[in-house]
């Protein structure tokens, strides 16, 4: 179980800092009614006004619905900002409501809440994820390789992606034959991650373990049926300045899957 560390920021100054970097990136944001904190609302920072005789921070890109979730003037909302394995969080009042945004009130403290260890999160069937092995081509013979499709052959060699973190990932398969090839500590230099709507990005990847897993499927009949998968935890080698920045963007997208 992963603990996390949580660090509290009150120096106003310090605050400015993180926020103001925070609106240059043009982060997403989560945006929550204190009045009801289950439901999340989308958004994206914008802008920092300091010099204005109220401090304030802008928030573009909330939808009608979500405008509407919030209220207006005076409302109480809790702030996130979603950072690979780290996340911001911060109380503040709406100051005003505009269209599509708005003008929140600059917070007296940020809450930065890290992991010790590599955040995981785990893909959907909205968002899936798939990787590619350049060490292992499943053969069309093989009756315990993938299933082949004449007009697209190279779907077969995509494995899907259970979980993934900026450190590594979890692949799994109910197909054994890649078990020839994957073995502990084995590096591939050249595979491919596919994340949704981006391009694929090459990546070297080392085997850190893998498992046999067993689970029973409910049956009308009360019969027991049982499901058999292979998982891989392969951790990421040395990786590049556009793969971290793909799969921050990939977290971000799982982390708002639910928001309005």
């Amino acid at each position: 179980m992963q603990s996390e560390n949580r660090l509290k920021i009150s120096n106003p100054q310090r605050i400015n800092r993180i926020l103001r970097r925070i609106c240059q990136a043009k982060l997403q944001v989560i945006v929550r009614s204190t009045v009801d904190v289950t439901v999340a609302v989308k958004g994206k920072s914008a802008d920092l006004m300091v010099d204005s005789p109220s401090s304030a921070m802008k928030i573009t890109h909330i939808s009608d619905k979500g405008a509407q979730h919030l209220g207006g003037k005076g409302s109480k909302i809790q702030v996130e900002f979603i950072m690979m394995s780290t996340k911001v969080v911060f109380a503040s009042v709406i100051l005003a409501a505009e269209s599509n945004s708005i003008v929140i009130a600059m917070p007296r403290s940020l809450v930065s809440v890290e992991r010790r260890k590599n955040a995981r999160y785990t893909c959907t069937e909205d968002l899936n994820a798939l990787i590619e092995l350049s060490v292992w081509r499943p053969d069309p013979q093989d009756m315990t390789a993938p299933p082949f499709y004449s007009h697209n052959e190279s779907l077969a060699k995509l494995i899907q992606i259970a979980d993934i973190s900026d450190g590594g990932l979890c692949a799994v398969t109910r197909f054994p034959a890649v078990n020839i090839v994957l073995r502990r500590w084995l590096i591939d230099e050249n595979a491919k991650i596919i994340l949704p709507m981006q391009d694929p990005v090459t990546v070297a990847v080392i085997v850190r373990w893998s498992k046999r897993i067993k689970e029973l499927v409910p049956d009308k009949e009360d019969s027991q049926t049982f499901t058999r998968s292979y998982r891989f935890g392969l951790e990421f080698v040395a990786p590049s300045e556009q793969l971290q920045v793909a799969i921050r963007q990939f977290i971000q997208q799982i982390a708002q899957a639910g928001a309005i």
